[in-house]
């Protein structure tokens, strides 16, 4: 569990360090954006590590015209990892942050 914790720190804090450099490389704020930076990655991470939504049905349609195979399922399957955990902490931080700052 420790691991996990400090996995999700260490993700959180190299996925702001890559935000901010971003910020200083284009010309955007970082307070202002941050927090839909972080809510993008965090939608990405989930949508790409989960089974049986749009993007894998997709998936399987185009791979089975190549083998005419058609498989199923319509149960959905998230395998989230730490790189998920630290964008969400990096997502509600900075949305903390963006709250205090504006209030």
């Amino acid at each position: 569990m420790k691991k996990i914790i400090l996995k999700s720190i260490v993700t959180a804090i190299i996925i702001s360090l890559i935000v901010l450099t971003a910020s200083l490389i284009v010309p955007f704020s970082y307070s202002n954006w941050s927090f839909f930076i972080g809510l993008g990655i965090s939608i990405i991470l989930y949508l790409s590590n989960s089974s049986g939504g749009i993007l894998s049905s997709y998936a399987d349609a185009n791979l089975s015209e190549a083998t005419w195979k058609i498989e199923k399922s319509n149960e959905q399957k998230v395998n989230v990892g730490t790189v998920f955990y630290g964008s969400v902490l990096y997502t509600v931080i900075s949305f903390i942050s963006m709250l205090i700052m504006y209030y």
